[in-house]
């Protein structure tokens, strides 16, 4: 059977007060119980050590001395307590008893020479005895016992557990509806958030469930919601990104394509022709395929965070020189010369896929848009917690209002949009990574051109 939240809770409710409650319950009853047999073992040890007081010995005998008093206060007593009073001799044989006794007799246990209390029956009637030796020289000369009716007693022990009998239910049913109504009060906000939820789809991703500082579950739930539509969102957006980008960058390449075929095959040619059309068309899709892994790579680089990335250590100088490798041939045939300064403390733990992305890219453009004949001048200062890199490169400079502008996504300063061929991708790559391995970066471009890093030494 499926329940609602709001009886499960007052179902669960029901059960721990039932059982809190049975404990509570039978420990009142055991408890009041307790108290009044307590308070009538006090009255009859009372009532024994009086009556003690009045017992005579004589020879082998004992008898209760002034008899004609201590029967006219029995009388007295009797019509307010009630108490049954008989003496026995040592063989258990009475001798004497108080007149309400009329023809019963109290039972006594010859076997108990120690005072003795405990619950007998009178007539049909329950009652509580005490039983007190009568000791003379050491000698056990008789007993006296005394007795009170348990009626009252068990009238009100009675009365007790049918009013705890009564209530128990009642208790279970008023927690109930009370659980119920409480959880209805509870679970108000999630039923709250819930319905803000199905409200979200697709066309409104950027609705958010309003937030509270109530420093409570509640709170924690409705925040962690939130973080998990903004991934959803950041998501989204970078799909979107994605297909815009891939669309815009592809559509002219793809359009040139089909119209360089379209007129090549108008009329019959010279294979020479074909031979050429074909690779200024295989040159077209490298540069779209080019394109595209630029642009995963950016995606890529959208969705990861700093807890994804995996370090490890890297002397930041070899892989400088790693990737002037690469670009080799492009120095040599543009005469540019290089100046790397060593440095023996170059060591630094971070992601090197990313931190060769970083590099790479802006080495490349050092190297493509430096002047022929000039110097790229790339220097390494150590400090304690980084290790400051700097890339200068003598060539056109960025004008002041665009060095903002370089890192964002297919933006091409106005001196290299004609000049060189490129997506405005690279910068907008480095710009991502240097994010995600909280590398600081300034540019400035005067007579030179550079890109200073601070590379922190661990993550």
């Amino acid at each position: 059977m499926k329940l609602s939240i709001k009886s499960r809770i007052a179902l669960y409710s029901v059960l721990g007060i039932a059982s809190i409650s049975i404990v509570v319950f039978i420990a009142i009853y055991f408890t009041v119980k307790n108290t009044v047999f307590s308070e009538i073992d006090v009255a009859l040890k009372f009532e024994a050590k009086k009556h003690i007081n009045e017992v005579m010995f004589s020879k082998d005998s004992v008898y209760f001395a002034y008899k004609d008093e201590w029967l006219e206060r029995e009388h007295i007593e009797i019509e307010v307590y009630p108490l049954f009073v008989e003496l026995y001799n040592a063989k258990g044989q009475g001798l004497d008893k108080s007149p309400n006794l009329r023809e019963s007799s109290l039972e006594i246990d010859l076997q108990q020479e120690n005072t003795f209390i405990g619950n007998q029956n009178l007539d049909g009637e329950n009652i509580r005895q005490i039983q007190f030796p009568l000791i003379e020289n050491n000698t056990i000369q008789g007993f006296i016992a005394i007795a009170i009716p348990l009626g009252d007693a068990e009238l009100v022990i009675k009365t007790l557990l049918d009013t705890l009998l009564f209530i128990y239910p009642i208790l279970l049913v008023i927690t109930f509806f009370m659980s119920r109504l409480i959880s209805q009060i509870t679970i108000k906000p999630v039923t709250f958030i819930a319905k803000t939820v199905n409200e979200i789809s697709s066309n409104n991703l950027n609705k958010r469930i309003p937030e509270t500082s109530n420093g409570d579950e509640l709170e924690t739930l409705s925040n962690a919601i939130n973080n998990f539509l903004n991934r959803i969102d950041a998501a989204v957006k970078r799909e979107k990104q994605f297909t815009a980008d891939a669309s815009h960058q592809l559509r002219t390449p793809l359009a040139i394509l089909k119209g360089n075929l379209e007129v090549l095959i108008r009329k019959k040619r010279e294979p020479e022709q074909y031979v050429e059309e074909i690779k200024n068309n295989i040159n077209k899709i490298d540069d779209m395929s080019d394109a595209v892994e630029k642009l995963l790579i950016l995606a890529r680089l959208n969705s990861h965070t700093l807890k994804n990335l995996e370090t490890e250590e890297l002397c930041l100088y070899d892989e400088i020189e790693a990737i002037l490798i690469n670009y080799k041939k492009d120095i040599l045939q543009k005469g540019i010369s290089i100046t790397l300064d060593k440095s023996e403390d170059c060591q630094i733990q971070t992601h090197k896929t990313y931190l060769r992305l970083v590099l790479d890219n802006l080495i490349s453009n050092a190297v493509k848009y430096g002047e022929d004949q000039t110097r790229i001048t790339i220097s390494l200062e150590p400090t304690p917690h980084h290790l400051k890199l700097s890339i200068c490169n003598k060539g056109k400079k960025i004008p002041a209002d665009e060095i903002n502008d370089i890192f964002n996504p297919f933006f091409r300063n106005r001196y290299h949009e004609n000049t060189e061929k490129g997506y405005g991708l690279g910068l907008a790559i480095v710009a991502k990574a240097i994010d995600l391995l909280k590398i600081k970066i300034h540019v400035s471009s005067d007579e030179c051109t550079c890109f200073s890093l601070k590379i922190p030494r661990t993550p």
